[in-house]
């Protein structure tokens, strides 16, 4: 009988146990995000961060492992209808950008600072500045600096 007790406590045991980790599973929060030039050119993308483990703010800066986000995926438009590109700068919490930068509040749900997201090579596009003071579309010229396309105030719309 003492056997089949402690086998029996074991098993509720180890039940409880992953009842209580199954109470708080991740939650993935994904944000979508929108920017709009003076010129005609806009910005559209998203992003996805563990709510249960995020600070109240996060930076996330170059290439490789990040601290808090999961994907970030942008692309760009010229007159809201022509896709230029698409860039994946996160993906599976691994960021493939050198110049990599973002910056998001949890809980005013903004992205502030300096950022600089999109691709970075020759023919490629990215935006690239302070939110809310000036941000700019830059392209990548074969040779030669980085041509602005449009800019702006450096207004991000950020929705759930």
């Amino acid at each position: 009988m003492t056997k089949v007790t402690t086998v029996a406590a074991t098993t509720v045991a180890l039940l409880v146990a992953i009842a209580l980790c199954a109470n708080n599973p991740a939650q993935a929060m994904t944000y979508d995000f929108s920017w709009n030039g003076n010129g005609g050119y806009s910005a559209t993308g998203s992003f996805s961060y563990d709510e249960n483990t995020a600070p109240a703010t996060f930076l996330e800066s170059g290439s490789g492992q990040t601290k808090v986000l999961q994907s970030l995926k942008i692309s760009f438009l010229y007159l809201s209808a022509n896709l230029i590109a698409t860039y994946n700068n996160v993906v599976n919490g691994i960021s493939t950008g050198q110049y990599f930068k973002f910056n998001f509040n949890t809980v005013t749900k903004e992205i502030f600072g300096l950022i600089d997201v999109g691709g970075e090579v020759a023919g490629e596009t990215y935006l690239k500045g302070t939110v809310n003071t000036d941000l700019s579309l830059y392209q990548v010229p074969q040779s030669g600096p980085d041509a602005i396309g449009d800019s702006n105030s450096g207004n991000i719309v950020v929705k759930q």
